[in-house]
């Protein structure tokens, strides 16, 4: 069987110019769908970025109200701290009235003990440091110099002084007339209790 050597090939019968035309139209056509693709993907790169920037504003936003959050609770623990320091001053001014209302109690105590029945105590002033002073009545002299020697003698008392004596004529409503005094002055040193062992048990329980 003879082969058919009439093989008939594509043959592009256009003219040159046609074909410089045909070539043209498809580079056009692939830089149209270039530009076609470069601004879907610059869209979708815009929307990508902006949905990340709207995230990001959200997370500042709950980050600003948490941060507000914790600034309110930060100012109500210095309030509180205010608060405590305050309470803590009182509690202390509290506790010296206490102590010292205690301790007055005692040192009238202590004077009640060695005052006379023919002395009158007119006022008592205790200093911070434990320095006192007052004024009383009596008769003569030689009642001030006993009541001098009984403080003397009295464990709480010490550096006993007579700072002044004075006369004078003391009306007594009783009796309907006056009677002849002194007006005298003490100071001195008051000894403050000493908190033994069986008392800080007591007050321990």
């Amino acid at each position: 069987m003879a082969k058919n050597k009439n093989i008939i090939r594509d043959i592009n019968l256009l003219p040159e110019e046609y074909r410089e035309k045909e070539k043209f139209n498809f580079l056009r056509t692939l830089f149209v769908v270039f530009i076609i693709l470069l601004f879907a993907g610059s869209g979708y790169l815009y929307l990508t970025l902006e949905n990340e920037i709207y995230t990001k504003e959200n997370e500042v936003k709950n980050l600003e109200v948490q941060l507000a959050s914790i600034e309110k609770v930060i100012q109500e623990v210095r309030n509180l701290e205010k608060d405590k320091a305050e309470l803590a001053e009182r509690v202390e001014v509290i506790e010296n009235l206490i102590k010292n209302q205690s301790r007055l109690t005692r040192v009238l105590g202590d004077f009640s003990e060695t005052t006379l029945s023919e002395v009158w105590l007119n006022n008592l002033s205790i200093n911070a440091n434990q320095t006192f002073s007052f004024s009383a009545n009596t008769f003569n002299n030689y009642l001030i110099a006993q009541y001098m020697n009984t403080l003397k003698d009295h464990e709480r008392f010490d550096a006993i002084e007579l700072q002044y004596i004075r006369k004078q004529s003391t009306r007594i409503a009783e009796y309907d007339r006056s009677v002849d005094t002194v007006n005298f002055q003490l100071s001195g040193v008051f000894i403050p209790y000493r908190m033994t062992e069986e008392t800080k048990n007591v007050q321990g329980k």
